[in-house]
C-alpha cells in the first residue's frame, strides 16, 4: 500500500489521526513547516519530511511532486485548517484524489462561504464586508448586535461581538489587528484581505460531522457546543448528541448536508458549524474541509459509534475504497471533549483539581497545552487552549453531568 503524506498536524499531543492510521496498516508521511520543530516520533510515522509550505507554498509544492515517489507516497491529506488549500493544490499536483483547490479556497474564505450559502437558498443571518475600517455603514444597515470574523481564521480566533454601534469601530480594529499581525502569514499576500461582520443568532452551537462519498452526505456525529455569547466566543465544550431522531437534530442534519452540497465538497470530511436562531432554526455558520479540531471529531464518532472517521478519510485520500454508510451512523455511546475554559489571562501557573480529574472513572483521556510561564493574551487574540478533557458517557444526561462537575471542579491559575 502507498503511503499517506499527513500536512502540518497542529499538536502531537492529539495523536488520534496518528493511531487511527497504525490502526488501519496505513503508513504516514508526516510533513512539517520550516518554521515548526521536527516531531516527536508518532505512531504509524515512518518519515517525516520538512516544507515550507506555508511562507513559500508553490516551492513546496515542486519539492512535494519531485519527491513522492521516492517517498512511496500515494495520497495527501490535512486536518489543519490553514493547509486545506496547499493540500488541495498537492493532491491535483500528484494526481490523488482530493476536493479541488479553488473549493478548498472557498472553504477558508467566510465571505465567499457566506454567498455560496445565500445563494443556494440556505438560511443566512444579514452579512457585509469590510474593507476599510473606517466605513461601516453596512455593518449599521444590518442593526445589532453584530459578529465580527476574520477573514479566514479558525478555532473562533479573533471572532467578537458588538452589542451597540458605539462598541463597533474599537471592536473592528481589534479583530483588524489578529487578522493583519496573527493570522496573516496564512493569506495570500497578493490579495487584499477585509473582515465579515455578520448579524449575531442568539440560539445554541452545534456542529455535525459528514462524511462525503460518491453516494453522497453522511452524518457520522452531532455535537452540541453551548451557546457563548460574547463578547468573544470562547469554545469551552463539544457533547454528542445520540438523539438523532429528535426534530431539532433531523434538522441540524439536513442542513449540514445542505451546506456541504452547497459548498461542492464531494470527498472526504466535512466539519459543519451551525447556530440556532430565536425560533430555533439552524444557520450554517461555515465549513471546515477536514476532520475537526485537529483530531477532536474522530475521537467523538470512533469512540461513540465504533466507526474510524480517520480511517475513512485517509481511505479517500489513497483512493480506496470504502464501506457503505448510512444516512445517518447511530451513536451507543456518548464521547465528549471539555475545552479547559481561560476564565482569565496573563502568565499561566498551573491547574487546579486536574489529578481529580484525571482519576474520574470516565474521563477517557487528558491533554494539556500549557506549560508554566506561557502567556496568554487577552483577547481577541489567541493564545491556545489550556488543554482538553476527552471522556466517554452511557448518556448525555451523564455527559451533561460530567461537564457540570468539571465547571466545580477543575480551573487554570495565572500569575
Amino acid at each position: 500500500m502507498k503511503k499517506l503524506a499527513l500536512v502540518c498536524h497542529r499538536s502531537a499531543k492529539l495523536s488520534f489521526v496518528f493511531e487511527a492510521a497504525q490502526a488501519a496498516g496505513i503508513e504516514l508521511v508526516l510533513v512539517y513547516d520550516t518554521t515548526e520543530s521536527a516531531p516527536a516520533q508518532l505512531p504509524a510515522v515512518t518519515s517525516t519530511w520538512q516544507l515550507p509550505v506555508f511562507d513559500e507554498p508553490q516551492v513546496a509544492l515542486e519539492a512535494f511532486a519531485a519527491g513522492v515517489e521516492e517517498r512511496g507516497i500515494g495520497g495527501v491529506m490535512t486536518v489543519r485548517e490553514e493547509a486545506i488549500i496547499w493540500t488541495a493544490l498537492a493532491a491535483k499536483r500528484i494526481g490523488t484524489p482530493g476536493i479541488k483547490p479553488e473549493l478548498a479556497a472557498l472553504t477558508r474564505d467566510k465571505y465567499l462561504m457566506r454567498q455560496a450559502f445565500a445563494a443556494a437558498g440556505l438560511r443566512s443571518p444579514g452579512f457585509c464586508y469590510i474593507d476599510n475600517p473606517e466605513d461601516l455603514s453596512q455593518a449599521h444597515a444590518l442593526g445589532f448586535p453584530l459578529v465580527i470574523k476574520p477573514l479566514s481564521g479558525w478555532s473562533s480566533t479573533g471572532v467578537m461581538l458588538a452589542k451597540t454601534v458605539e462598541e463597533l469601530p474599537n471592536l473592528v480594529n481589534a479583530v483588524w489587528d489578529v487578522q493583519s499581525k496573527d493570522l496573516a502569514r496564512f493569506y495570500d499576500q497578493d490579495k487584499a484581505v477585509g473582515l465579515v461582520v455578520e448579524q449575531y443568532l442568539p440560539g445554541k452551537e452545534f456542529v455535525v460531522e459528514c462524511f462525503v462519498d460518491i453516494e453522497g452526505v453522511h452524518v457520522l456525529a452531532v455535537g452540541d457546543k453551548g451557546q457563548p455569547e460574547g463578547p468573544w466566543f470562547e469554545e469551552t465544550i463539544y457533547r454528542q448528541r445520540r438523539d438523532i431522531h429528535d426534530p431539532l437534530i433531523v434538522s441540524l442534519c439536513d442542513a449540514a448536508r445542505a451546506g456541504v452540497k452547497a459548498l461542492g465538497i464531494s470527498i472526504g470530511a466535512a466539519h459543519v458549524e451551525l447556530r440556532l436562531d430565536a425560533q430555533q432554526q439552524p444557520y450554517v455558520i461555515e465549513i471546515g474541509a477536514r476532520i475537526g479540531g485537529s483530531g477532536v471529531s474522530h475521537f467523538v464518532v470512533e469512540q461513540s459509534t465504533g466507526v474510524s472517521f480517520a480511517k475513512l478519510c485517509m481511505a479517500a485520500a489513497l483512493g480506496l475504497p470504502t464501506p457503505a454508510m448510512p444516512e445517518v451512523l447511530p451513536a451507543v455511546r456518548v464521547a465528549a471533549n471539555y475545552i479547559i475554559p481561560l476564565r482569565g489571562d496573563g502568565r499561566f501557573s498551573g491547574f487546579l483539581g486536574l489529578n481529580k480529574v484525571e482519576q474520574h472513572p470516565e474521563t477517557a483521556r487528558v491533554v494539556t497545552f500549557f506549560k508554566a510561564g506561557h502567556i496568554s493574551p487577552p483577547p481577541p487574540a489567541f493564545g491556545g487552549y489550556p488543554g482538553f478533557i476527552f471522556s466517554v458517557h452511557s448518556c448525555e444526561e451523564a455527559a451533561n453531568a460530567y461537564h457540570q462537575w468539571l465547571d466545580d471542579t477543575l480551573s487554570v491559575s495565572w500569575n
